[in-house]
């Protein structure tokens, strides 16, 4: 149940972002798992970001759909009206019955001059939204720690959709296992014959002159 703030209190909740989610619903979701949990709840504030106002076509406005909707409209605020008169006349039970006609009747003109006047601009019937791009639970210091753990770290984590499943990079394949080192010979390959040492040729010697 809503509660009208104070005047004076015009400034946003400080505190620590607990969580994160997508829609009110689930920020309210969390704050009455808080709730259950018994912990503190003074303090806690649900911010939404980036508001955006969402209007959404329901159809083409037609003299017909503006007739209906005049006449229901009429006939409601007509029979409203004649159950006051009745409370307040109770004899005149016979003249009830022409309020939620002329309520009728009033709807429809109503509503069909509005429509004439409005309908080059406007021909559609729409319905408005104002929503938040993300909706924030805003714990105080002393209770963030015990807020977050109720909620859990991953509450408002988002699934993986399924562009984002498609364009993950494939797993990388195992690492080729290194190539064992070749085993050592059982003996040692016999050294290459040394070149036989022969004595130098010795050179020539003159005769002794007579």
């Amino acid at each position: 149940m809503f509660q009208r703030s104070a005047a004076g209190d015009q400034h946003l909740p400080h505190g620590v972002v607990v969580a994160s989610f997508e829609t009110y619903d689930q920020a309210q979701a969390a704050v009455a798992k808080v709730s259950g949990s018994e912990a503190e709840l003074a303090g806690l504030a649900i911010i939404g970001n980036d508001l955006k106002l969402v209007e959404r076509i329901v159809g083409r406005l037609t003299w017909g759909k503006v007739a209906m909707r005049g006449a229901i409209r009429g006939l409601g605020f007509g029979a409203f009206l004649g159950l006051l008169f009745l409370l307040f006349v109770p004899e005149a039970v016979s003249s009830v019955l022409v309020f939620p006609l002329l309520g009728l009747a009033f709807g429809i003109l109503l509503s069909v001059v509005q429509h004439a006047l409005v309908r080059r601009k406007r021909d559609f019937a729409s319905t408005q939204q104002v929503l938040a791009a993300r909706y924030d639970v805003v714990a105080p210091q002393e209770i963030a720690g015990k807020a977050m753990q109720v909620i859990g770290q991953r509450e408002g984590a988002p699934d993986p959709t399924e562009a984002q499943l498609q364009s993950a990079p494939p797993p990388a394949p195992p690492a080729p296992s290194a190539p064992s080192a070749p085993s050592a010979p059982s003996e040692r390959p016999a050294s290459a014959p040394a070149p036989s040492s022969s004595p130098a040729p010795q050179g020539r010697q003159d005769p002794p002159a007579s």
